[in-house]
């Protein structure tokens, strides 16, 4: 590799580990004190670096909160691309999209920390300043897309996709906000009583069995 190129490489990894360093510090800082809480100086002072150098890799704290929030929605997207690929059939499908969306909360507590300190913030926001959505597709997107295979091979009732997304989509919510309040509001009152794996699998049948049943009933 010649100088130029392999300077052009060390140059563009130090940029990478500086921009992932300031999403990392931001991300736990928005986490425990709220995103509205949180300033660019505290973050760069965090990293050890200067406003100006904060500004070069994002142009203000929504552009921030957007790259972290896409950072979020790839790794759900991913997880459940490995479902897709892994599970077999409709029950199968929301037990493990589902059950790693449990993990995914479960395992590092700040998760659901910083997920409902975005929804604070958001709440109290101008709807036109809410920092956007990634261009990855949205995780229902991706649930769709894997139910319409299903649809396809007879595995789940005609028109009936959206309607599933719908119940997993809460599920999805309700899971998040579970994982809260058992972490971090009454961790010894909640312990392990609100969602397991054995929950889990027994809310996906109920979903699907009132779905089939539903819609044998409109035939």
């Amino acid at each position: 590799m010649k100088k130029a190129e392999t300077d052009k490489h060390d140059k563009t990894q130090r940029e990478t580990r500086m921009r992932d360093a300031i999403k990392m510090a931001a991300f736990m800082l928005m986490a425990e004190k709220g995103l509205d809480k949180v300033s660019m100086r505290e973050i760069a002072e965090k990293v050890h670096v200067t406003k100006p150098v904060l500004y070069y890799y994002f142009k203000n704290k929504e552009d921030l909160c957007s790259s972290i929030i896409a950072d979020h929605e790839k790794e759900f997207c991913d997880r459940l691309k490995q479902v897709q690929d892994t599970a077999t059939g409709p029950e199968a499908i929301l037990y493990e999209g589902l059950k790693s969306h449990l993990d995914f909360f479960m395992k590092n507590p700040i998760h659901s920390k910083f997920a409902i300190q975005m929804i604070s913030y958001t709440l109290d926001m101008d709807p036109k300043a809410v920092p956007q959505k990634s261009e990855n597709r949205y995780i229902h997107g991706l649930l769709e897309d894997v139910l319409k295979q299903e649809e396809k091979k007879g595995k789940i009732p005609a028109g009936s996709i959206s309607d599933i997304v719908r119940l997993v989509s809460g599920l999805a919510t309700e899971i998040m906000i579970c994982a809260y309040l058992e972490q971090h509001v009454l961790p010894e009152h909640m312990q392990g009583r609100l969602y397991n794996n054995e929950t889990i699998a027994r809310l996906s049948k109920i979903i699907l069995l009132g779905i089939k049943e539903y819609y044998k009933e409109q035939k």
